[in-house]
């Protein structure tokens, strides 16, 4: 069986998994989404182990439990995304971008044995992730980015961000270590029901975690990987797909968040 760990990018939640979670579920795949601290003392490495604490409470679960069913009752660590999804007919955040590569995983995915758990970062979340996945290497079968950021050992995301974008972020923080979110439209939602929806959620994201340093051991690297890059978005998004033996899948999506 397949289970998915998926977190989402700045200023995003768990809700932004809500049109995935059903889909997913609907194939018998347990999903854990994780919640990202917005405190503004919060830095990568506490992000880092929020994810890392919700790979070992689903393993423990998985590994305690049947194997039958896509509910585990993990969701009282994290969310379920499931509390409604987005009005509209275009997919905002992190939406319908991963059905296919998740679709693709879970028909892939042995049929029982020990629990398959594929983390996905979405955006500034594939920092997150890959430090999660090198921490616990042997918890995780198979990492994917959507739209991720990803660099070396050390890289920061200011580090690896297009000229000007940490001058913009430090001007729209203004001073202040919370980042607010910056419009829909930055993220590429344009549909007026869909940009409503997106706007009612978007939370400020710690300013911290732009700069902190990623920490990665060599195992990361050893973990098979597959990055989901919009192929029509506002901005460019490094991703360590384009550096190393990725599998890239091209989204079909113009939605593209950090």
């Amino acid at each position: 069986m397949t289970a998915y760990v998926l977190v989402a990018g700045a200023w995003h939640g768990s809700w932004a998994w809500e049109r995935v979670v059903p889909v997913l579920a609907s194939g018998g795949v347990r999903t854990v989404t994780p919640d990202l601290s917005a405190d503004p003392d919060a830095g990568l490495d506490d992000h880092v182990a929020e994810v890392v604490a919700a790979l070992d409470t689903l393993n423990d679960a998985l590994d305690d439990r049947p194997h039958g069913g896509a509910s585990d009752g993990l969701h009282g660590t994290a969310s379920d995304g499931t509390r409604g999804a987005a009005p509209g007919g275009q997919r905002g955040a992190a939406s319908d971008r991963t059905h296919g590569a998740a679709l693709d995983h879970q028909e892939g995915a042995a049929g029982g044995g020990s629990p398959d758990v594929v983390l996905v970062g979405h955006s500034y979340a594939g920092l997150v992730v890959r430090q999660a996945a090198a921490l616990r290497p042997a918890a995780v079968r198979h990492v994917v980015l959507v739209d991720g950021w990803a660099g070396p050992d050390g890289a920061a995301l200011f580090a690896l961000a297009p000229d000007g974008f940490e001058a913009a972020v430090r001007r729209s923080a203004g001073g202040r270590p919370l980042i607010p979110p910056p419009p829909p439209g930055t993220f590429g939602v344009t549909d007026p029901r869909d940009a409503a929806w997106l706007r009612e959620r978007l939370r400020p994201h710690p300013l911290r975690t732009f700069s902190d340093a990623t920490t990665l051991t060599p195992a990361v690297d050893r973990i098979p990987g597959t990055a989901i890059q919009s192929s029509a978005a506002p901005r460019p998004t490094p991703s360590s797909g384009s550096r190393r033996r990725w599998d890239i899948a091209p989204s079909r999506s113009t939605a593209r968040t950090t």
